[in-house]
């Protein structure tokens, strides 16, 4: 048994010691002699339960005392039977944290792969997040050129303007992270789809999608917002047309403002936004593959650079919409835009 990474002991008071800090997995623990308490202060630097028995000896504790504590501490998920080896990374340091809180660990991500459409600061960032999480497989795709209003910190750089941005995207990402895979086998479906797109997002791919039970996020940057969603899982609740059909329900004349948004050339992303929307828009994609609740079922996320705090709207299935893949099944170059 060893004491689980990322906890510490703090010394309280005689007779009183506490293993971590945060309450939702911090641990407390009174009516401790002098000898108990030194033994607990070793308990960071200690290999196995049979250490600290043998420790607990030399302070002149009875083992019975020894192995009660042991048992305390392994009640309250302090401490785990074993650790993989080598030193855990910080992902691997709050899993082990949050599982003394009760939150089940994810199973390892090697497997999922994602892709990215939209490679802008921001749809790079979410890759850059996505392969340090531990996401297997990131595939970027995007054909346009980097333009000046992608340039940021730790993304494009300006020798970057010009050149294509999945090419760079992906030497980025693998400075990042060298072991994530870019590119899949034959045959294979991403797990998830992010689609980043600005100002309205392009309904044309979205079918496709939709026809092959591809799920796909939303992240539509706005003038002055970032909206993620709502998770698209085809066949299974709501998709982007009920959303689009629910927004000409309020505006008629949606469709005409929308197409014309949709020829316009994208703008950039507020600095602090673009961080912010990101690591939002990622979150809930690994939600998505932890099997873990996904805030964005059935919803969107809308957060902006003068608040923080997103503001979840709710979306219903569109009774006109039916949400089946085979109603996607349109011509290609039908003339409508899906828009949050």
């Amino acid at each position: 048994m060893r004491l689980r990474p990322g906890f510490e002991v703090y010394w309280r008071d005689r007779g009183a010691s506490q293993i971590g800090v945060d309450p939702r997995c911090a641990v407390r623990l009174e009516g401790l002699s002098d000898a108990e308490q030194r033994l607990l202060d070793r308990l960071p630097t200690a290999l196995d339960g049979d250490e600290l028995l043998v420790r607990g000896q030399e302070l002149g504790i009875p083992e019975q005392d020894v192995t009660g504590l042991l048992e305390r501490l392994v009640s309250a998920r302090v401490l785990v039977a074993e650790l993989p080896p080598g030193d855990p990374d910080p992902d691997d340091v709050y899993w082990h944290l949050a599982a003394a809180a009760g939150q089940p660990r994810p199973a390892p991500r090697s497997a999922a792969m994602v892709e990215i459409r939209g490679v802008d600061q921001l749809g790079l960032r979410i890759a850059c997040v996505l392969s340090q999480a531990g996401v297997g497989t990131v595939l970027l795709r995007d054909e346009r050129l980097v333009l000046a209003e992608d340039l940021g910190a730790g993304v494009f750089r300006e020798s970057d303007v010009g050149a294509v941005r999945e090419r760079v995207g992906l030497a980025v990402l693998r400075s990042v992270c060298p072991l994530v895979g870019v590119s899949a086998p034959s045959g294979a479906r991403p797990d998830l789809v992010v689609v980043v797109d600005h100002g309205v997002v392009d309904p044309v791919p979205l079918r496709i999608l939709m026809r092959e039970d591809v799920a796909h996020l939303p992240v539509l940057v706005r003038e002055l917002d970032v909206v993620v969603g709502p998770l698209v899982r085809p066949g299974l609740g709501v998709c982007l047309r009920c959303v689009d059909l629910h927004r000409c329900d309020q505006d008629p004349r949606w469709p005409a403002v929308a197409t014309q948004i949709a020829a316009r050339p994208p703008r950039g992303v507020e600095t602090s936004l673009a961080w912010l929307g990101a690591a939002l828009a990622a979150h809930q994609a690994l939600a998505m593959l932890d099997g873990r609740p996904v805030a964005v079922d059935g919803a969107s996320l809308e957060v902006s650079a003068s608040d923080p705090l997103p503001a979840r709207r709710e979306w219903a299935v569109h009774p006109e919409c039916g949400c089946a893949p085979t109603t996607f099944d349109v011509a290609p170059d039908a003339q409508a835009t899906s828009r949050r």
